[in-house]
């Protein structure tokens, strides 16, 4: 026959909950950190997607100017 295990008390349960709801409480706050550091790189990067975009229309534009040169 098995044991039955003892019956947990009021207050006992409810330090349980306490304590359980404090772990999701913190790990809330852990993902709430990465998502705003999630969003703030990526607002960086579209706040500097324009460099890359120059840059790059710059290298090609130097590009074709030696290439037509070099063929005229």
């Amino acid at each position: 026959m098995a044991e039955d295990s003892p019956r947990a008390t009021t207050p006992t349960l409810l330090a349980d909950i306490s304590n359980r709801l404090a772990v999701i409480e913190a790990r809330l706050e852990i993902i709430a950190d990465h998502e705003a550091r999630i969003r703030d790189l990526e607002k960086a990067r579209w706040q500097s997607a324009w460099i890359t975009s120059i840059s790059s229309a710059v290298i090609v534009s130097i590009v074709i100017t030696f290439l037509s040169r070099s063929l005229a």
